[in-house]
């Protein structure tokens, strides 16, 4: 296990740097995009990439995704995935144009047409990407994984700015889509020179069926619900507002959802090796779930004090409109966030009923949403999500306990202290902005409120919840110099 263990902190070093490294990327290319594209760009973007996410449901990944969980090595079967692969996504891509054919009969959809018949091209580079990315997860090469997704990050946010400029419009966000899973594929093909064969065997390909058969039935639902989502809002509300909406959901995806999926998708090779049920597996869960929470929970609530400042400096004033919507998007972040972690470690502990329970949930609660809750606004429609998002975290975190994935103390761990320390960092901060703060310009302000709200933040766990956060602490990259800042005698 403690080989697994070092496996588990490199993954975690290479994610953490990869995850700085998009956030950076991406925020100097929203910084620069957003000033130039309107907002009904992005509506039309978010409708059309709905679309191709809800398509992309059917595609082999999840197939693909199981020669992970095998552990013997002889039962990987990478011909045969690429063989099935080639077959479906060559079918999914000639589904998408036919579809883009048939939107242009609609006059509400019409904008959407030619997006997809540019995005279809996605389906012909993901099947050999995502298998390059299993084999790298699968060796847990993590530096080569991380250097070559990071590769594509930058090529792709040069593409966007370059097309921006060059008067693209939405096409500079399409477009881009294809750089990283091209960046894989030419990994594949060209450097590592692995070549198809196009091998089948019907009865290798079983388990790998099975199981992604299962996957396809759960995501089809939870990638379902938003495509719904997107396609009423754009005929009720129009792309201005859906555009709106997609930037605040869009924060709380940036600053909590994205870390809870890297981490998550950094450690699950090493969790599907984990007895499930087991002590280690446990501790693993509790681990993560700390993670995720001790780090959203303070993020959500220091974005939503200083949403005003955050969306003038970043996004300019035409995106003005999307500050009152900010907290319910950063609250149901945090349960999205949570919700995920504790899902994908059901997940890997093959409970993919009980994922599938959860999403059926979805799929029954989110159209109730939109159809109920969208007539009387954004605002209405968010909170709406926010009670979804908080009975599907309640459910997973619920199921993970009773199938012996975590234990409560773990969860209590996970949730009380960020609480607690969330709570003191914002009276103390609070009171420092309105007694020195406000009437500083903005930029000043944030450069205060942010350090002095992150350390007021961590002095309270290092002063209340000691334990806990010196187990975080260990997993970190350089964990022993973070221990010595934090007074700690040494690593665990």
């Amino acid at each position: 296990m403690s080989e697994l263990a070092k496996k588990a902190r490199t993954a975690v070093a290479w994610t953490a740097g990869l995850n700085i490294l998009r956030d950076v990327v991406q925020f100097v290319q929203m910084l620069i995009v957003v000033r130039i594209l309107p907002p009904e760009a992005y509506g039309r973007y978010g409708l059309s990439s709905s679309i191709i996410a809800f398509m992309m449901v059917f595609s082999a990944r999840e197939f693909i995704a199981h020669t992970v969980l095998e552990r013997d090595e002889k039962a990987v079967n990478y011909q045969e995935q690429f063989t099935a692969a080639s077959v479906i996504h060559g079918t999914l891509f000639l589904a998408v144009n036919a579809l883009a054919l048939a939107l242009r009969w609609f006059p509400s959809y019409a904008p959407v047409s030619p997006l997809l018949h540019v995005s279809s091209i996605l389906f012909l580079l993901d099947f050999p990407s995502e298998l390059r990315i299993r084999m790298l997860e699968r060796r847990m090469d993590w530096k080569r994984l991380r250097t070559v997704e990071g590769t594509g990050i930058l090529l792709g946010a040069a593409t966007t700015i370059l097309l921006a400029y060059a008067g693209a419009g939405v096409y500079a966000l399409v477009i881009p889509l294809c750089v990283l899973p091209g960046a894989f594929a030419i990994d594949l093909l060209l450097v590592e020179r692995w070549r198809p064969t196009f091998q089948w065997s019907h009865e290798r390909y079983r388990s790998s069926r099975e199981f992604g058969s299962r996957r396809v039935m759960s995501l089809s639902i939870v990638v379902g619900t938003t495509l719904f989502e997107s396609s009423v809002m754009a005929r009720q509300v129009g792309f201005a507002l859906l555009g709106l909406f997609g930037r605040a959901t869009g924060m709380a995806t940036l600053f909590c959802q994205r870390f809870s999926s890297l981490l998550t998708s950094a450690i699950y090779p090493v969790l599907a090796r984990i007895p499930r049920g087991s002590p280690a597996y446990q501790r693993v869960s509790a681990l993560v779930l700390r993670t995720v929470a001790w780090l959203v929970v303070p993020i959500a609530v220091g974005v939503t004090l200083i949403r005003q400042d955050l969306i003038t400096l970043m996004y300019g004033s035409r995106w003005l409109a999307v500050i009152p919507l900010v907290p319910l998007a950063m609250l149901g972040g945090v349960f999205l966030a949570i919700g995920a972690a504790s899902y994908s470690l059901l997940l890997a502990s093959q409970e993919a009923r009980l994922c599938l329970y959860s999403d059926v949930w979805r799929l029954i609660a989110m159209p109730a949403a939109v159809l109920i809750a969208i007539p009387f606004g954004l605002q209405a429609y968010l909170l709406g999500l926010v009670i979804v998002h908080l009975i599907s975290t309640v459910l997973t975190l619920y199921w993970l306990r009773q199938t012996g994935g975590v234990v409560l103390k773990g969860i209590v761990s996970a949730v009380i202290p960020p609480l607690a320390a969330t709570a003191v960092a914002v009276l103390a901060t609070e009171s420092v902005r309105l007694l020195a703060l406000t009437q500083m310009p903005p930029i000043l302000r944030l450069a205060i409120y942010i350090p002095v709200f992150a350390s007021i933040y961590l002095l309270v766990l290092r002063s209340a919840f000691a334990a806990p956060l010196r187990e975080v602490v260990s997993y970190l990259p350089k964990a022993d110099h973070v221990h010595r800042l934090l007074r700690f005698a040494e690593a665990v």
